[in-house]
């Protein structure tokens, strides 16, 4: 006789909904994944355009990257909030 909630199923979510709860969560991880990467590898660049001393590498390298990284960043962030409000979330909490 456990008084808790099973975790998985949210807070009395129907099937659809944990549904949609998985694939959004999923799309929130892949996002976070693809935003960390964008900007380790952005950042990591810049310093070896530095090191090197070529600053036409490191203009570049923002020119060629930063749009891409910063719609991914975008995107993650409006995936946040979706799958905040998904899990029930309203902007008056």
């Amino acid at each position: 006789m456990s008084s808790q909630k099973n975790i998985d199923a949210g807070p009395g979510f129907g099937p659809r909904r944990n549904a949609m709860i998985r694939v959004l969560t999923m799309v929130f991880v892949a996002l976070l994944v693809a935003m960390l990467l964008l900007g380790t590898v952005l950042v990591l660049l810049q310093l070896a355009g530095l090191l090197i001393g070529s600053s036409d590498f490191i203009i570049g390298v923002s020119k060629t990257l930063g749009p891409l990284t910063y719609w991914v960043a975008a995107a993650f962030g409006t995936f946040t909030l979706i799958l905040a409000m998904a899990h029930g979330w309203k902007s008056a909490d």
